[in-house]
């Protein structure tokens, strides 16, 4: 729980591999400044996409979860400096003519990613038809949650909250490869111990990669991207919000001068 006297950023990730990468920035940043706490909690899932939150709006289901969490963490929603969801896009904004039945493909398997074709490979229409579902859904949701994040209300409080992506997830933005789930969890390690042991070093080096994968520095201009060029490489957002929490440290320094 947060010591009362700070301010909090709270970070939601889908998965593990997403908060051992995510959580080494943010603990590495929060050491810079004073009186601030970043707290990271996983939703083991996704919440845009899953059956079980099928009829909320998207600002709905973040209002829903920050609202929890606050009880549990025992904070308040004016204890917040913002809020930030990190999600997969997950190929929800391909166009539709490489969404293709390939009926070599694994029935098994609900798809598959072509990176190289930038196609997204079904083995029946009947499967294509749910997970096309599936990604419009969530679609819909973080649109609406993109537009209106920034006034959400919390216990009647205006909370700020902003949506992060990672295209088409995070293994194709740090490898430009995706892996299968038994593997992805070494793979963020490693990741993150090639840079933990330079100390300072590795962490400005983790942030110039993100920034190198980010396409625009504007929040709503590198969502406007994505949705235009979501395949061609793994494309990620996350500069912009470690951009903005390295800002407190910077307003931090200002109010000293």
């Amino acid at each position: 729980m947060a010591n009362k006297s700070r301010k909090v950023i709270l970070i939601f990730v889908e998965g593990e591999s997403d908060e051992t990468v995510v959580g080494f920035v943010t603990d590495s940043l929060v050491e810079q400044l004073d009186q601030m706490h970043i707290t990271l909690k996983v939703m083991h899932g996704d919440v845009f996409s899953d059956r079980k939150y099928s009829s909320p709006s998207g600002p709905q289901i973040a209002s829903d979860k920050i609202t929890d969490t606050l009880k549990t963490e025992k904070l308040k929603a004016k204890d917040l400096l913002f809020v930030a969801f990190v999600t997969d896009t997950d190929g929800i904004y391909i166009n539709p003519t490489s969404l293709v039945v390939d009926s070599s493909i694994d029935s098994k398997d609900s798809f598959q990613y072509d990176l190289q074709t930038q196609r997204l490979l079904f083995p029946t229409r009947e499967k294509k038809d749910e997970i096309v579902e599936t990604r419009q859904r969530k679609s819909r949701k973080l649109t609406k949650l993109i537009k209106e994040g920034e006034s959400l209300k919390i216990n009647r409080t205006q909370v700020s909250c902003y949506v992060f992506y990672n295209s088409v997830n995070l293994e194709h933005v740090l490898f430009e490869k995706l892996l299968p789930d038994h593997e992805k969890q070494d793979a963020a390690d490693d990741f993150v111990n090639q840079y933990d042991e330079k100390g300072d070093e590795g962490l400005d080096e983790v942030l110039a990669f993100f920034k190198s994968r980010c396409p625009a520095d504007d929040y709503e201009e590198s969502w406007e991207f994505i949705r235009q060029h979501e395949m061609m490489q793994g494309y990620s957002n996350l500069a912009i919000l470690f951009d903005r929490i390295q800002s407190y440290k910077d307003k931090k320094l200002e109010s000293n001068v």
